[in-house]
């Protein structure tokens, strides 16, 4: 055993793996504090040429893809290769949190919060032996694939179809939420009606936005678009184009809507949602 330490989930997973010379490394962990830190941490470095094979439970996967903001960082670092992720067969959340090389294997024992005693083993029989173990584990574990699309998918998109003012605004809405527990902030969709209507788009270009980023179906995007219409935030006008149906066009209901940013504006309207 080399050393024994109190240190951050960040700090650990900096210290090992992103600032270390060894490019792949497994975390067997159903901590969720712990793994928020892995995907933070990762998705904040440039990663070349580093890659993270993730073993843990499926229950603990679920809770992680609630939080649209966590699974659309998890869903780009895969998409990079630089996050690989399965479920273990085995009960995940009974064991402790490891990180393990070739070359070290890491132990963290929660402390308080989002601290844990870091057990650093570099004795190489020792890591052989572990990384072994994990290496059959991973072998017959469950690959799994995050349905929620990567971030800069969802922003390159807006650019492409919705003009780069409404990527701007979409980048700066879904950051100003981000500090909020995932239960306090609006749906992913809703943001991107609120920013429509901002910038007065066609209802049609922000479903087509929706459904080619694969965030949500044209249903699901009508349904919160009337919720804002039933709380009096948006509203439509339709506009006759001479050949089939009018198309909708999504505006602000309220004047007093219109001057303000759009992480301002998400943060009034999230008051008055169901």
């Amino acid at each position: 055993m080399d050393s024994i330490e109190i240190r951050s989930y960040s700090h650990c997973v900096r210290n090992h793996i992103v600032d270390s010379h060894v490019d792949e490394w497994r975390v067997r962990s159903a901590n969720k504090q712990f793994l928020m830190a892995v995907i933070d941490t990762l998705q904040g470095d440039d990663g070349v040429g580093l890659t993270v094979e993730w073993l843990s439970d499926s229950q603990t996967l679920k809770d992680l893809e609630k939080d649209f903001l966590i699974a659309t960082k998890m869903s780009e670092l895969t998409a990079d290769d630089h996050l690989s992720v399965r479920t273990s067969t085995e009960t995940a959340g009974n064991t402790p949190t490891v990180l393990l090389s070739p070359e070290k294997a890491v132990s963290l024992l929660p402390v308080h919060g989002n601290e844990a005693v870091q057990i650093e083993i570099t004795n190489e029989a020792v890591t052989e032996r572990l990384w072994e173990k994990y290496d059959n584990e991973w072998e017959i574990a469950i690959p799994v694939s995050v349905d929620t699309p990567p971030y800069s998918r969802l922003l390159s998109l807006a650019e492409h179809n919705l003009g780069t003012d409404v990527k701007t605004d979409l980048d700066n809405a879904y950051g100003a939420i981000e500090s909020r527990a995932p239960d306090d902030r609006p749906e992913p969709v809703t943001v991107g009606l609120l920013v429509g209507a901002k910038h007065d788009l066609l209802l049609r270009d922000v479903v087509e936005w929706a459904e080619t980023s694969t965030l949500a179906t044209q249903g699901t995007v009508s349904k919160l678009k009337q919720q804002l219409e039933d709380v009096g935030v948006v509203s439509t006008t339709s506009e006759n184009i001479g050949v089939g149906r009018p198309r909708q066009r999504l505006t602000l209901a309220k004047e007093t809507f219109e001057s303000l940013s759009s992480d301002e504006l998400v943060a009034n309207v999230q008051s008055v949602l169901p």
